[in-house]
């Protein structure tokens, strides 16, 4: 699933791509967005401007003119992909259209939806195993949704003294379960959960209140940097994952314990361990990780 770094990326490149331009068709394949062929919601949706493309936690925003948004989660299998002539870009979960095919065509059976610009260009949400959403949402209904979100964690709310406090009220939970909880704190998936308690030198399954001050203060450190690196190589990609222009992420290369089990540490040599913690993998080093 693409986490906050992946779908930063998406939003950007996105928002180059369809900004300013006017929606002037919504077609909807799959039935379970049936709701967007109906006219009362086509009529919120077609003849609208693009006004921003945002990110809020793992979801994409697009506004228009009417202060409407297009609120999209790609989940596990979902896609963007942008068409103008034989150009295109894509974001997301890939398939063989955008690894292999020369000149992919669109849509096809993964389509779910498809939005038409006056431009000439064409926006397909594509989505194999249909995990991910897209929904219409009002101004209020975005912010209410928003406000059961977590902070983001690149932003100024994210301090040393949030975390602490925020570890404080949850004492007998582990940390790695507390990080990936959206409610708290928006944005942080497996990849950089790991990444970012390793650079702290915090075990995973510490629990909340085993953690100092002092730790708690480099973890929020850690974490801001991580992010902020993932962001500039563009993401992380293993097997499954494109950015908005239909490339890997390279942040691949700079992992210190995610996916590397078995492999020795970079920095002391001990071999990288994988447990599972809250259902998930998890890899940490047993000697720089106390």
């Amino acid at each position: 699933m693409p986490e906050l770094p992946e779908v930063e990326t998406i939003v950007k490149d996105l928002k180059e791509l369809i900004v300013n331009k006017d929606i002037t068709e919504i077609i909807a394949l799959d039935k379970q967005l049936a709701n967007f062929n109906e006219a009362r919601r086509q009529s919120l949706i077609i003849g609208q401007k693009i006004l921003d493309v945002s990110r809020r936690g793992k979801h994409i925003a697009i506004k228009l003119t009417n202060i409407y948004y297009l609120v999209i989660h790609l989940k596990m299998t979902g896609q963007l992909i942008w068409v103008k002539g034989a150009k295109w870009l894509a974001g997301g979960h890939p398939t063989d259209d955008l690894t292999t095919v020369t000149k992919p065509t669109w849509p096809n059976n993964t389509t779910r939806l498809i939005i038409n610009f006056s431009d000439g260009s064409t926006l397909y949400f594509n989505d194999a195993r249909r995990f991910g959403w897209i929904k219409l949402m009002s101004e209020a209904e975005w912010q209410d949704y928003q406000n059961k979100l977590g902070v983001e964690p690149l932003s100024k709310n994210f301090t040393e003294e949030f975390l602490q406090a925020f570890l404080a009220q949850k004492p007998r939970s582990r940390i790695k379960p507390l990080l990936l909880n959206q409610q708290y704190i928006a944005g942080l998936g497996n990849i950089y959960t790991d990444e970012s308690l390793f650079r702290a030198g915090i075990r995973p399954d510490r629990l909340a209140s085993h953690i100092t001050s002092a730790e708690a203060a480099k973890l929020a450190s850690a974490i801001r940097v991580v992010l902020t690196e993932a962001i500039k190589h563009r993401g992380t990609t293993f097997s499954d994952y494109r950015d908005g222009r239909g490339q890997k992420g390279n942040f691949v290369n700079y992992l210190q314990v995610y996916g590397r089990t078995g492999q020795q540490c970079h920095r002391c040599g001990q071999i990288i361990q994988k447990t599972i913690l809250a259902g998930r993998g998890t890899h940490f080093c047993p000697h720089c990780q106390q």
